[in-house]
């Protein structure tokens, strides 16, 4: 088994489309009905067989997600991620599992921007 799906909510598909598509690079891949009665929008990552279902939200049915989004280098992907827009909630900084910030995309979903680091091993 693998994870193909990371479902995010939203009132505004449109504002969300564009904060995957302009902010953060990914691809529009299409619509796709996954839940009964609910059109979803996919946006391709950058990994080839995962997918970001944008669903519609508007009862609050569902509570907003946590992502969490690895990179090799947060520092770089914090700047070009800056200069594309994106308002982070803190500046990177040390955390357990390596140097990490977080951002909000325009539907309050919460994301980690990690660069996973092994504090045991010398570099």
């Amino acid at each position: 088994m693998k994870i193909k799906y990371i479902p995010v909510f939203t009132d505004d598909i449109e504002k969300q489309v564009a904060f995957f598509v302009e902010n953060m690079g990914f691809e529009f891949y299409g619509k796709k009905s996954l839940l009964p009665d609910q059109e979803s929008v996919l946006i391709r990552t950058n990994s080839p067989d995962l997918f970001i279902v944008i669903l519609m939200d508007a009862d609050k049915e569902f509570g907003r997600g946590r992502i969490i989004v690895n990179t090799h280098d947060c520092l770089n992907d914090y700047h070009n991620l800056k200069m594309a827009g994106v308002v982070f909630h803190n500046e990177p900084h040390y955390l357990p599992m390596g140097l990490g910030a977080e951002f909000y995309d325009p539907s309050g979903n919460q994301y980690l921007l990690i660069e996973e680091r092994s504090y045991n091993n010398p570099v």
